[in-house]
């Protein structure tokens, strides 16, 4: 299952996110319009556009109205979580490229959109929305996508905690084994079969790190 909240644009509408083989690696864009500025993110650089960058980006729209130099064209997000990988897929959301949301990308997509500032309050159908949308429908009803994306905050860790993430996913998977054990217990009675009593998992108990490393593997130290 997938999702994406802007239409897709033509090539000669948004850049050319393709990197080189260089260590510093520049993206230019396909473009009428010069790349006036320049973000770098770890050892790989953009080369982009001011306006179409501040419009959905509250970060980049406040870096550049405190910079004493109007004319400021580079910036750096080293301390970006997901690095440049997460960069290039924010910024093709910000040039309105389209961006699949899916569950191998979704948590990097969400920590982008917190760093980046990509709210609602900047844009209607801003980035974090969007990823919001798609753990509620796609990701917190079904055990197994909650598990998978759990998995990957550990790797975004601290944001993936600021952001809530990793309660709402312990919350979901707490929520739906107790379903999945109810479900159980009732078919059981329905064919007359001895049944136990069914105990939950509450969300306190997931919350437990031990707990969650011998369920599903997952170390969150």
């Amino acid at each position: 299952m997938m999702g994406n909240c802007v239409k897709q644009n033509s090539l000669s509408e948004s850049p050319d996110f393709s990197t080189d083989d260089r260590p510093h690696s520049s993206v230019g864009p396909i473009s009428d319009v010069s790349s006036d500025l320049t973000i770098e993110v770890g050892s790989t650089s953009f080369a982009l556009h001011k306006f179409s960058m501040v419009l959905r980006s509250g970060r980049i729209r406040k870096l550049l109205l405190k910079a004493k130099d109007t004319k400021v064209s580079r910036i750096n997000l080293t301390s970006l979580p997901g690095g440049s990988d997460a960069f290039e897929l924010a910024a093709k959301f910000c040039y309105r490229v389209n961006v699949e949301i899916i569950i191998s990308n979704v948590t990097l997509l969400r920590c982008a959109a917190r760093f980046m500032k990509m709210t609602e309050d900047i844009i209607e159908k801003n980035l974090e929305i969007c990823t919001k949308v798609f753990l509620k429908d796609a990701v917190f009803p079904n055990i197994s996508n909650s598990i998978s994306v759990l998995h990957r905050c550990e790797t975004l860790l601290p944001v993936s905690e600021e952001v809530n993430l990793i309660s709402q996913l312990i919350n979901a998977i707490a929520n739906n084994t107790c379903k999945e054990q109810l479900t159980f217990g009732l078919s059981k009675l329905e064919y007359n079969f001895p049944c136990k009593p069914v105990q939950c998992v509450d969300s306190e108990t997931l919350s437990d790190w031990s707990y969650l490393e011998r369920r599903i593997g997952l170390q969150l130290d």
